[in-house]
């Protein structure tokens, strides 16, 4: 008998301790806020100069200077296929190493999104 009291006693407990869990749904989290919008200065004259050339072979070189100093050639072959050499430390100069020997590192477009 002893047994059953404690058995039940013991579910009760539980019960109650189930009967007292409720649901709670959570708040809605509140959005971060956007970022403030960089623009840039709008002063005419300011940006890159392009100059378009076209070489013996076909192909068409757009280079792209700022300040004066070189920042990018796009050449673009008769196939259409175009392909870019680009200067990413200011220098001037279009990136290369001792390592890579006489040819620099090309970048092509292999997707554009609108």
């Amino acid at each position: 008998m002893r047994i059953i009291v404690l058995t039940l006693s013991a579910l009760l407990a539980c019960g109650a301790a189930f009967a007292q869990e409720t649901e709670t749904t959570p708040a809605p989290r509140a959005e971060p806020p956007l970022p403030e919008k960089i623009t840039l200065p709008e002063t005419p004259g300011e940006g890159p100069i392009v100059t378009i050339r076209r070489q013996e072979n076909g192909d068409s070189v757009q280079e792209y200077r700022e300040n004066g100093r070189l920042t990018m050639v796009k050449v673009t072959t008769p196939a259409g296929i175009t392909y870019s050499l680009l200067d990413t430390n200011g220098d001037g100069l279009l990136d290369k190493s001792d390592h890579d020997g006489p040819v620099g590192p090309v970048y092509y477009t292999i997707y554009k999104w609108n």
